[in-house]
């Protein structure tokens, strides 16, 4: 298993400079996120981007996946106002093509929720209609698209593996894939066995953070109560070589190669790879 870092948590930070401590804390790869300060939209030419790519080649990793900046961000798949519904899917598409040029393999996908006097029906609709959208524009590509499904308190629309795959299988797109979460898996008591037998060839990478069971803290992994040791011997024995990005918190910004570095290290024993 290779492991990455999700970059947002050094928001901080400029890019280059994350790409840098990324690199000095150990890992193998950054999963791009592109709220500002780092990749939103059109902050940066083609050339900056390769630019960058190239920066990120030289420091020894490559890219993960790319996140656009869905959560508490003004962009929606599921929403009924036509104008949101039509800048969203630009939106993706604009990330897609920043992602292709940074070599980016996959591209996030956040579900929705529906809001207060929406039917859930509704939302989940204009989300698959939405998102098949986006899986015909990404068929110009080799990237693929990976719905990540969150907890209940983020999203009432995706929530486990099994609404991820839903989606798939009514759209049968072949770039399109799932992204689990432990965070998030953890807060829906999903288990890793039952997400890895309802993902199968579909599951494209991992979001590893730890929480207390109870709400969604991004914590370093080992430093909530998730059974972490359990979960990488459920990997390992189901075969797993891919990605496991490390995504951390906010309360984690102001001061970030700290936890970083902690991530990366308990990470590399407990996969056995120190």
């Amino acid at each position: 298993m290779r492991l990455g870092v999700v970059s947002g948590v050094y928001l901080n930070y400029p890019i280059e400079e994350a790409v840098r401590r990324v690199a000095e804390a150990g890992y193998d790869s950054i999963d791009i996120w592109s709220g500002r300060p780092h990749i939103y939209r059109h902050d940066f030419s083609p050339n900056e981007l390769k630019t960058l790519r190239r920066h990120i080649e030289t420091s020894g990793l490559s890219v993960s996946s790319f996140l656009p900046a869905f959560y508490r961000y003004p962009y929606s798949l599921s929403s009924s106002n036509p104008a949101i519904g039509k800048d969203s899917i630009q939106y993706m598409k604009e990330c897609m093509d920043n992602a292709v040029t940074l070599g980016s393999p996959i591209l996030l996908i956040v579900p929705g929720r529906s809001l207060h006097g929406q039917s859930h029906e509704d939302a989940w609709k204009r989300q698959c209609d939405r998102i098949d959208e986006i899986c015909r524009y990404a068929a110009q590509y080799t990237i693929r698209l990976g719905i990540e499904p969150v907890n209940r308190h983020v999203g009432d629309l995706v929530n486990v593996a099994k609404d991820a795959m839903r989606i798939i299988e009514t759209l049968g797109h072949d770039n399109l894939g799932v992204v689990l979460d432990t965070g998030h898996m953890y807060l829906e008591q999903e288990a890793a066995e039952t997400a890895l037998a309802e993902t199968g060839n579909r599951l494209l990478q991992f979001h590893v953070n730890d929480n207390d069971g109870q709400q969604q803290q991004n914590l370093v992994p080992g430093e909530g109560s998730y059974d972490f040791p359990g979960f990488v011997a459920t990997l390992q024995q189901h075969g797993y070589t891919g990605t496991l990005s490390v995504e951390l918190g906010y309360h984690y910004t102001s001061d970030p190669d700290s936890p970083v570095a902690r991530s990366q290290k308990v990470l590399r024993n407990w996969i056995g790879t120190d």
